[in-house]
């Protein structure tokens, strides 16, 4: 172990976040965050801790959940994020410049942690055309080309087209998780994100995987490119428009959604909702609001994965 592998792990133990240890060390978050995954591929323990003001801490344990995160909040009695979906990056309609414009929204609004609803790439298949063919071109695109910044968090539910990746040799849910601290793999298809006592999931079919239906929960599902809101099951569904020029039906504009969540006793008992475009300037084209009368069901991510 080197002397600076060395200094990390006294930080972690320290209780030190990324961004402290990062500031001593004289390096930045990315570079901190490659040692950190190099100590991991020796067989170190460590575990990221999640904040929400984008803030992330470590613990010496094993973590082997792939579709489950764990948000701390640092104020009990609201959550606030940005929920975007389907920016298809290698597709001509593609738009990078409406995904900054979330970072500058999320900055003006105080707000940390971002949920990527999947679709971050094109893959090998298309709705139009492509500019970049390849799946490794469209991922390093993401890696280099996807915004940046020390207190904001994506976590992501890789879809359909993201996993098709997986056929050509270079998976993108560890491509990005090990190159960027920031672009979080929250798993393929299906997501469950832990916030105080409570629970919600992500979404993204893929028709090649199986889970069992995740009952009685609030469910934010990419994929449709198009804003709805529908209940299903004893499930609130989220449909979450496309942060792209690739848009379904006729009404449809790109454009992303702002989330706030309020708690009760741990539980979640209200959430609101602004759809938000992104074409012009920033315009709220509706609001809602969702009252939960669920059975707060904690689930587990093995029960809901078919063999």
């Amino acid at each position: 172990m080197t002397e600076k592998e060395i200094e990390i792990f006294e930080m972690i133990d320290a209780g030190c976040s990324l961004n402290e240890i990062s500031y001593k060390l004289w390096l930045s978050s990315r570079q901190v965050h490659q040692k950190i995954i190099k100590l991991k591929n020796e067989g170190y323990f460590i575990r990221p801790i999640y904040y929400d003001d984008g803030e992330i801490k470590y613990d010496f344990e094993e973590d082997n959940s792939n579709h489950t995160i764990n948000i701390k909040l640092c104020n009990d009695f609201k959550f606030k994020a940005l929920v975007i979906s389907d920016i298809h990056i290698g597709n001509t309609l593609e738009n990078l410049s409406y995904l900054y414009k979330a970072y500058d929204y999320a900055r003006d609004h105080d707000i940390h942690i971002i949920f990527n609803c999947g679709d971050i790439i094109d893959g090998s298949f298309t709705k139009g055309t492509q500019n970049i063919f390849n799946i490794d071109g469209q991922i390093d695109k993401v890696i280099n080309n996807y915004p940046h910044d020390n207190y904001i968090l994506n976590f992501i539910c890789f879809g359909n087209h993201d996993y098709c990746s997986n056929k050509y040799g270079r998976d993108i849910s560890l491509a990005l998780s090990n190159s960027r601290q920031d672009l979080i793999s929250a798993g393929y298809e299906f997501s469950l994100i832990n916030v105080e006592k409570d629970q919600f999931a992500l979404y993204h079919p893929i028709n090649e995987m199986g889970f069992k239906s995740i009952p009685n929960k609030l469910i934010l599902e990419g994929h449709h490119h198009k804003m709805l809101v529908k209940i299903k099951r004893n499930n609130y569904f989220i449909n979450v428009p496309s942060l792209s020029d690739l848009c379904f039906g006729n009404q449809e504009n790109p454009g992303m959604l702002e989330m706030e969540l309020l708690f009760g006793g741990g539980f979640i008992h209200n959430a609101f909702f602004k759809q938000i475009g992104v074409k012009n300037n920033f315009e709220v084209y509706s609001e809602f609001n969702i009252e939960f009368f669920l059975k707060h069901e904690k689930l587990d991510e093995k029960k809901l994965i078919l063999k």
